[in-house]
C-alpha cells in the first residue's frame, strides 16, 4: 500500500484499531474427506506443497517476527512465553526432510517480550513464571512440580471451565512445543527486548535491536553467517535440500 510509511508513524494501540477494522472474507480453500489421520496427513503434505519454500543448504541464524498477538482465542497482547512458543513452537516446527539451522544456529525472536498477563485468561502463565524464577533455562524438575500443582488447584480449574482463563495447564503445554526447537540451538536472542529478567529465565539472551543480535551471530561465526528472515504469520513451511 502507498499509506504503509504512513501506518508505520501511527501509535501501536491505532495500529491495532485500524487492522481489526478493515473488513475480512473467509472461504474453503481444500476440503479433505477419510479419516481424521489420513485427511491431516494430507492436509500437510499439500500445504507444504503450496506454501512451502525450499533452501539449498541450513541456515547459520533466522530471524522470526512475532506478532503482537496471541495464538489462541481471544486474541491478546501475547506476554513472553506465548512469544517464544509463536517464534520457536510454531515457525520454526514447520520444517520437512531437515532442520533448517545447523545445530547449534541461532534463532532472534523480535519480540518485546514484556511481562504482561491480560487478566484473567492469562493467569496461568504467572504460575510458570513463578516456578523459573533463577535466571537460566527452566529446572526440570521444578517445572513438574508447578504443573502437578497447577492441575490439581480447584480454582484454576473452575476459571478454565466457565470460560474465564486458559487451562492451568497450557503454559507448560506451550514450553514443551518449544523445547524440540530449543534442544537444536545453540542461542535464543530476543531482539528489542524490554524485559531481560524474563527473557533470562527462559535461559534467552536479550538483545537491545536486530542490529545488535545480527552483530553478536557474526561475532560467533569464523566465516560470515547464512541469515534467514521469516516475516509475520502465516509462517511459511521450510524445506533443506541437502545438508
Amino acid at each position: 500500500s502507498p499509506l504503509r510509511h504512513l501506518f508505520r508513524l501511527l501509535p501501536g494501540g491505532v495500529r491495532a484499531y485500524v487492522l481489526r477494522s478493515l473488513p475480512l472474507e473467509r472461504s474453503v480453500s481444500a476440503a479433505f474427506a477419510g479419516p481424521p489421520s489420513i485427511a491431516h496427513t494430507e492436509a500437510m503434505l499439500r500445504g507444504v506443497e503450496l506454501r512451502g519454500i525450499t533452501l539449498d543448504r541450513q541456515l547459520d541464524a533466522v530471524c522470526v517476527g512475532v506478532p503482537r498477538t496471541t495464538p489462541y482465542l481471544p486474541r491478546e497482547r501475547p506476554n513472553p512465553l506465548l512469544g517464544a512458543y509463536l517464534g520457536l513452537g510454531l515457525a520454526l516446527r514447520l520444517w520437512r526432510d531437515s532442520f533448517p539451522l545447523v545445530d547449534g544456529g541461532t534463532a532472534i525472536l523480535l519480540h518485546r517480550f514484556q511481562r504482561h498477563f491480560s487478566h484473567p485468561t492469562q493467569q496461568p502463565y504467572r504460575a510458570f513464571f513463578a516456578a523459573t524464577r533463577t535466571a537460566g533455562r527452566p529446572d526440570a524438575t521444578a517445572l513438574a512440580e508447578a504443573e502437578r500443582a497447577a492441575a490439581a488447584d480447584p480454582r484454576a480449574i473452575d476459571a478454565y471451565r466457565t470460560g474465564r482463563s486458559c487451562h492451568p495447564l497450557l503454559p507448560f503445554v506451550d514450553w514443551d512445543g518449544c523445547r524440540p526447537a530449543v534442544g537444536r540451538l545453540g542461542h535464543v536472542l530476543i531482539a528489542g527486548c524490554r524485559d531481560h529478567a524474563a527473557a533470562r529465565q527462559l535461559g534467552f539472551v536479550p538483545t537491545h535491536g536486530t542490529g545488535a543480535a545480527l552483530t553478536m551471530v557474526r561475532g560467533w561465526s569464523d566465516r560470515p553467517p547464512r541469515v534467514g528472515f521469516l516475516l509475520s504469520p502465516p509462517y511459511f513451511p521450510l524445506r533443506v535440500t541437502s545438508q
